[in-house]
């Protein structure tokens, strides 16, 4: 598909206009796209802010619609919105995806992608012997949401599966974590977001030892993902969590 202005780019990946409305997406390597779509097509049918998709020409590209407006962090450094605020909407997010119905284990698409084990994960949510309970974002943070006129919309799903939702909160505070050590200009604002999101998490949400181990895990198996100072980012949310 012909691509438009360059217009975003990630650490993986780079998002082109199409038009006014529509932007598409492509990863650096050209990987499949397909279970992102996927995703994001169920959430959207299911009231889940995420941005509407659009059959492609291959399974490479995945066209979306276009979300206008600042990040929730460039939000936050324009004074629109408080550090409280930030964390709630974040937390809120959480909640709402955990809530979504999985999808369909019958999916031909999906299944294939499980039974293959793709992006390194187990059908089952690496829990032996044990079903997976919800769909989770796992790189849920402030640049991936934007603060659109009709309120947050959630991007970039290349990390999505199903599991328990303990690890999706432990990936967001785990990532605030690392930033909020990493002694930048962005560090003081990921300290206050790190304590305001574990404010707003629901008592059930547990970040103890062995979930802040799976998600140091898949944060260090990850090549697309930034490995500074995990161990100390870890040590920080327990602490904080406690």
């Amino acid at each position: 598909m012909r691509t438009g202005e360059l217009i975003g780019s990630g650490l993986d990946a780079d998002v082109y206009a199409i038009d006014e409305s529509w932007v598409l997406r492509r990863t650096r390597d050209r990987r499949s796209q397909h279970r992102e779509a996927a995703v994001m097509a169920h959430l959207h049918a299911h009231g889940y802010p995420v941005p509407e998709i659009r059959p492609s020409d291959n399974a490479e590209d995945l066209v979306m619609r276009r979300a206008a407006g600042p990040t929730l962090l460039e939000a936050a450094f324009a004074g629109d919105l408080d550090t409280d605020r930030v964390g709630a909407i974040l937390a809120e997010l959480l909640v709402r995806l955990h809530a979504v119905p999985v999808q369909d284990e019958k999916d031909e698409k999906h299944r294939e992608d499980r039974e293959e084990g793709k992006d390194g994960q187990t059908g089952n949510g690496d829990q032996p012997g044990g079903p997976a309970t919800a769909i989770l974002h796992l790189d849920l943070h402030p640049m991936n949401v934007i603060l659109t006129a009709d309120g947050p919309v959630v991007i970039d799903w290349t990390n999505t599966r199903q599991d328990q939702p303990n690890l999706d909160w432990a990936m967001s505070a785990l990532i605030l974590a690392q930033v909020a050590l990493n002694g930048s200009d962005l560090s003081p604002a990921a300290d206050d977001l790190l304590t305001a999101l574990l404010a707003h998490r629901p008592p059930a949400v547990v970040l103890d030892a062995a979930v802040m181990a799976r998600a140091h895990a898949q944060r260090a198996d990850n090549p697309h993902d930034v490995h500074d100072h995990l161990d100390e980012a870890v040590a920080l949310v327990i602490a904080r969590a406690g």
